[in-house]
């Protein structure tokens, strides 16, 4: 799970950072940045649910 979360939330900070740079027109790749940072909180959130309420005992 930490593997997960450390690859979406590098690619959220990714795309902030791409969308930030004003050397370079990026608009086309930071067009859909609100998506796509909410879709990948949203598969960190529910990769954690799934495995804190997963039938597993420890």
């Amino acid at each position: 799970m930490a593997k997960l979360t450390a690859i979406v939330v590098t690619i959220i900070g990714l795309l902030l950072i791409l969308e930030q740079q004003t050397l370079v027109d990026l608009t086309v790749i930071t067009k859909y940045n609100g998506w796509l940072i909410a879709i990948g909180v949203l598969v960190i959130g529910i990769g954690k649910l799934i495995r804190n309420y997963s039938g597993k005992k420890r």
